[in-house]
């Protein structure tokens, strides 16, 4: 007995077919998160709704790295919008060393 052919699995091809996200910040296509531009947490303090809180696509390493290098206090208050975030020196050099790694490594922030 033979096995029946079977049909690919519609997922299969919507995955495919999908266009890749682009990180805000270092520009590299892939699987994205939605970074917060305030913090969830300061943004609830500030009494605005979660679904209020403006997000942006962001790969996680570079995420990672904000979340590590700046408060959420900094993160709420300074770095609230994709432009600030692009104009702090250490964020430059991350990107500038970022763009070099593959998407499919894990990168390790510290």
């Amino acid at each position: 007995m033979g096995r029946k052919e079977r049909e690919q699995a519609s997922w299969i091809e919507d995955t495919q077919t999908q266009p890749l996200d682009t990180c805000v910040l270092c520009g590299r296509e892939g699987d994205m998160t939605d970074h917060h531009l305030v913090p969830k947490s300061q943004g609830r303090r500030q009494g605005v709704k979660l679904g209020e809180i403006p997000t942006v696509k962001m790969c996680a390493a570079c995420q990672g790295f904000l979340v590590k290098t700046f408060s959420n206090a900094q993160l709420a208050n300074e770095l609230n919008t994709v432009e600030a975030i692009r104009e702090r020196e250490e964020v430059q050099k991350f990107v500038k060393w970022v763009q070099k790694q593959p998407l499919s490594r894990g990168v390790r922030v510290h």
